[in-house]
């Protein structure tokens, strides 16, 4: 169904019941599954099909965050498989199958891109670059992750934005690589991404705090290909 690849949960020991509570949805892509927490902050699931690595130090934001991010996609070139979809514990697909436009295109960048608007931030982007930040899931083939860490000593942290989600712009950007962003995919609270599941089949989603939330998403997104049945990537969902 996901032809090889892993699945990657980054998180934290402060975020790791809804890891476990999101558990589902992560093994529904029938991948094998990796753990990844810092070494101060770790998080551990043993099941079949799941291990649990750990690299870099605890940090929201800043250049412990950064180096952290480096850390966690060196653990993934030590996997066998191609491809990752790497998650925040906060994000997650609803379909089983992840898209196939996704594998006829895995040297690009694949993000839940958004929108950057806020004042402070736009005079800190390079000339020509978009003002947009890559947030989670990621979809990485190997040559990305390879290129993007060889990028990494090259970067220069911004001091207005020392996030991952922008870090991964810079790194997408320094190694010449090209990006895009999912279809069908957002990050926004749970009482808009309720709606938007529900009126526009949105599969893809970050910011979803409650495994609870995400359950009830996994639900909408089920009664809404139900509804349309010519949605694309139907494959694997459960009726």
């Amino acid at each position: 169904m996901n032809p090889d690849t892993r699945v990657a949960v980054c998180c934290y020991s402060g975020d790791g019941h809804a890891v476990a509570g999101n558990l589902a949805l992560y093994q529904h892509h029938e991948c094998p599954i990796t753990i990844l927490s810092p070494e101060d902050s770790k998080v551990t699931i043993t099941r079949p099909g799941i291990d649990s690595r750990y690299a870099g130090k605890a940090a929201h934001i800043g250049q412990d965050s950064l180096d952290r991010q480096i850390e966690h996609l060196k653990i993934l070139l030590q996997y066998p498989e191609k491809y990752f979809m790497v998650h925040d514990a906060d994000s997650f697909t609803l379909d089983p199958k992840f898209p196939d436009y996704l594998y006829a295109n895995p040297d690009l960048v694949w993000s839940n891109q958004v929108n950057d608007n806020i004042p402070q931030h736009q005079g800190t982007f390079p000339k020509g670059w978009p003002h947009v930040a890559f947030q989670p899931p990621y979809f990485l083939s190997r040559t990305t992750i390879e290129k993007m860490i060889a990028a990494a000593p090259s970067v220069v942290t911004s001091p207005m934005m020392p996030f991952i989600d922008y870090f991964m712009v810079q790194l997408t950007y320094t190694a010449g690589l090209p990006w895009r962003r999912f279809q069908g995919c957002v990050c926004c609270p749970y009482n808009l991404a309720i709606k938007l599941v529900q009126t526009d089949g949105i599969s893809i989603f970050h910011g979803i705090k409650q495994p609870a939330q995400a359950r009830a998403l996994y639900e909408g997104r089920r009664q809404y290909l139900t509804q349309h049945t010519d949605a694309p990537n139907r494959r694997g969902l459960k009726a």
